[in-house]
């Protein structure tokens, strides 16, 4: 069958117009040349170069193979500018899933930054429930999943991008605003603001205090973050979290973030999602803009 060795090494014979020459160009011996050219005409069932003394001059089926060798070897450049492209993030389209709290908290920074090195990148992005987000990307309606929680699903691989320690949210108001750091029984002793029982947020802070067989009071009870926020804005109680979604507060001093003393609490992770197989060069350009970008020190809010 014709190949692309084989069509290459025709145009540089017809260009430089004698066998040796294109053996030289191509950095070949000469009858590996000679025998490129007899299969390339054998595949056809016509010659296609005829040889004259010093020279070699195209057959008629010569002339009319040439403008179709030339656009195969420039539809294969163009390919290679293509994934060149894509690699370096001059075009392409990148499909994210994400709950909707990293949607409205982390994801703006991120992508807008993003869009300023990538403009041309189009991007979609989809919000929705940790479980669901599972089950959309094991049907490929996206590629990307920005998560803080694993599964055992052996078809999802999860890359780890940021991790940070829980801390105590009060409003300014509160009487442990102006503390640095709080133990874990007086925080106890506040009406707490938390998840819903059912999430995986709630069971992880849950689990934690059963081993030290400690209880509390839940306040308000929600899994929206907006609202989260609006009731610790209100002085209405305290809320255990990790930063992250709560830097544009802390950073205008709507909300203060105290550390717990002897944390029991495992750090708080951030990972990436994906189906088990390999990435595209596209989808590993944002995976490692957004671990730069979380972890950037002006994207964090710094505790003195």
């Amino acid at each position: 069958m014709m190949n692309l060795d084989q069509i290459i090494t025709f145009l540089t014979v017809y260009q430089m117009g004698n066998y040796q020459k294109a053996a030289d160009h191509l950095y070949l011996p000469q009858p590996t040349i000679s025998h490129r050219i007899t299969q390339l005409e054998k595949d056809l069932g016509k010659s296609l170069l005829i040889r004259g003394k010093g020279n070699v001059k195209l057959t008629e089926e010569g002339k009319a193979f040439l403008p179709y060798a030339r656009r195969i070897l420039g539809a294969l450049q163009e390919g290679k500018e293509a994934v060149e492209k894509v690699m370096l993030g001059e075009t392409g389209k990148l499909s994210i899933g994400c709950t909707n709290v990293f949607a409205a908290h982390v994801l703006p920074n991120v992508l807008d930054s993003f869009s300023q090195f990538y403009p041309h990148i189009s991007i979609k992005v989809y919000s929705y429930a940790p479980s669901e987000l599972l089950r959309l990307m094991k049907h490929q309606y996206f590629q990307l999943g920005i998560t803080r929680y694993t599964s055992n699903d052996n078809h999802i691989k999860y890359h780890p991008v940021y991790s940070e320690e829980t801390m105590l949210f009060v409003s300014p108001q509160h009487h442990f605003a102006k503390r640095k750091s709080i133990t874990l029984e007086e925080v106890l002793s506040e009406p707490l603001i938390t998840y819903p029982k059912e999430t995986a947020y709630r069971k992880s802070i849950d689990m934690t205090l059963s081993q030290f067989n400690l209880t509390y009071q839940a306040k308000y009870e929600t899994n929206n973050l907006q609202l989260i926020i609006h009731f610790l804005k209100r002085n209405a109680g305290v809320y255990l979290s990790g930063g992250l979604t709560m830097q544009k507060e802390i950073k205008n001093k709507e909300l203060i973030q105290l550390r717990i003393e002897n944390n029991p609490f495992p750090l708080s992770q951030v990972f990436i999602a994906y189906p088990d197989g390999e990435l595209n060069s596209l989808e590993h350009l944002f995976i490692k803009h957004f671990e730069e970008q979380i972890n950037n020190q002006s994207f964090q809010i710094q505790i003195s």
